[in-house]
């Protein structure tokens, strides 16, 4: 079962592994503009808490995934395809699958939208 870590409404923030910092600033940033998400460790990635996800469908009308790997095939796409069916929008974070050896990181985080203001920018924008 996945693990709520603070509960909110309107946007719940799923942060897997080591993207759970990025997570936590993100619903920082989202507090300071007058937002409380929920934020979600999903403690696995391999299946899905259908029970949580159906849940969150209540008070959320935003899920966002933020993943330290590559978004095609992971669990965002998981997510995604759960709820293609209902009336919720998903935002995926992760990485594309491409060469990046010779790119700075910070290049990388701002190309991803990768950084607590680029998606808390993207969520205000989708709520």
């Amino acid at each position: 079962k996945a693990k709520i870590i603070e509960k909110g409404s309107d946007v719940a923030i799923f942060a897997l592994g080591s993207f759970r910092e990025l997570g936590h600033s993100v619903a920082e940033t989202l507090k300071a503009k007058g937002i409380r998400p929920t934020l979600i460790n999903p403690r696995y990635i391999s299946g899905l808490d259908e029970e949580l996800l159906k849940q969150l469908m209540d008070e959320h009308k935003l899920i966002v995934t933020l993943e330290n790997g590559q978004l095609n095939g992971g669990y965002g796409e998981k997510i995604a395809s759960f709820y293609g069916k209902y009336p919720v929008k998903v935002l995926n974070y992760g990485a594309n699958k491409e060469f990046v050896d010779r790119v700075p990181l910070d290049e990388l985080l701002r190309r991803y939208r990768l950084t607590p203001e680029l998606i808390t920018e993207d969520i205000l924008s989708n709520l």
